[in-house]
Protein backbone atom coordinates (compact mmCIF):
# COMPACT_ATOMS: atom_id res chain seq x y z
CA UNK A 1 0.00 0.00 0.00
CA UNK A 2 1.39 3.77 -0.73
CA UNK A 3 1.10 6.38 1.81
CA UNK A 4 -1.31 9.00 1.22
CA UNK A 5 -0.60 12.96 1.91
CA UNK A 6 -3.03 14.82 3.67
CA UNK A 7 -4.86 17.19 1.47
CA UNK A 8 -3.43 20.81 1.69
CA UNK A 9 -5.66 24.26 0.90
CA UNK A 10 -4.74 25.49 -2.14
CA UNK A 11 -2.44 28.63 -2.73
CA UNK A 12 -0.72 27.43 0.61
CA UNK A 13 2.81 26.04 0.83
CA UNK A 14 3.36 22.30 2.17
CA UNK A 15 6.03 22.80 4.97
CA UNK A 16 9.30 20.79 4.38
CA UNK A 17 10.98 18.47 6.32
CA UNK A 18 14.44 19.21 7.67
CA UNK A 19 16.83 17.34 8.45
CA UNK A 20 20.54 17.43 9.63
CA UNK A 21 21.56 20.76 11.21
CA UNK A 22 20.65 24.03 10.58
CA UNK A 23 22.67 26.52 8.29
CA UNK A 24 24.39 28.85 10.74
CA UNK A 25 22.62 32.88 9.63
CA UNK A 26 24.28 35.16 7.08
CA UNK A 27 25.70 38.36 8.74
CA UNK A 28 23.28 40.29 6.61
CA UNK A 29 20.42 38.76 8.18
CA UNK A 30 21.49 38.12 11.55
CA UNK A 31 19.72 39.40 14.83
CA UNK A 32 21.80 42.79 16.04
CA UNK A 33 23.71 42.40 19.46
CA UNK A 34 21.97 44.80 22.08
CA UNK A 35 24.46 47.18 23.51
CA UNK A 36 26.09 46.97 26.93
CA UNK A 37 24.05 48.76 29.70
CA UNK A 38 27.41 49.40 31.47
CA UNK A 39 28.84 51.15 29.05
CA UNK A 40 29.11 55.43 29.01
CA UNK A 41 26.15 56.83 26.70
CA UNK A 42 28.25 60.21 26.40
CA UNK A 43 31.63 60.68 27.42
CA UNK A 44 32.94 64.52 26.70
CA UNK A 45 36.49 64.31 28.08
CA UNK A 46 36.99 68.07 26.78
CA UNK A 47 34.23 69.28 29.27
CA UNK A 48 33.50 71.57 26.28
CA UNK A 49 29.67 70.57 26.76
CA UNK A 50 29.59 70.76 30.38
CA UNK A 51 31.28 74.69 29.97
CA UNK A 52 28.80 75.75 27.25
CA UNK A 53 25.60 74.22 29.55
CA UNK A 54 27.07 76.04 32.90
CA UNK A 55 27.11 79.29 30.96
CA UNK A 56 23.51 78.78 29.54
CA UNK A 57 22.29 78.36 33.55
CA UNK A 58 24.08 81.00 34.77
CA UNK A 59 22.86 83.19 32.43
CA UNK A 60 19.10 81.60 32.93
CA UNK A 61 19.46 82.68 36.65
CA UNK A 62 20.89 86.07 35.85
CA UNK A 63 18.01 86.54 33.88
CA UNK A 64 15.22 85.11 36.60
CA UNK A 65 16.65 87.32 39.08
CA UNK A 66 16.73 90.32 36.79
CA UNK A 67 12.67 89.97 36.81
CA UNK A 68 12.57 89.05 40.27
CA UNK A 69 14.62 92.11 41.42
CA UNK A 70 12.76 94.11 38.89
CA UNK A 71 9.03 92.92 39.95
CA UNK A 72 10.15 93.17 43.54
CA UNK A 73 11.22 97.19 43.06
CA UNK A 74 7.99 97.68 40.97
CA UNK A 75 6.39 96.31 43.91
CA UNK A 76 8.12 98.40 46.14
CA UNK A 77 7.36 101.50 44.55
CA UNK A 78 3.85 100.77 44.34
CA UNK A 79 3.66 100.74 48.17
CA UNK A 80 5.96 103.58 48.80
CA UNK A 81 3.51 105.82 46.42
CA UNK A 82 0.19 104.30 48.06
CA UNK A 83 1.81 105.56 51.19
CA UNK A 84 2.58 109.19 50.11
Amino acid sequence: MSQVEPPVARGVATPTRHVGRAQPTPAETAMFQLPDVTAAIFVDRSGRRARHLRRVAYTLVAVVLALLSAFWLLQGLDVLGALS
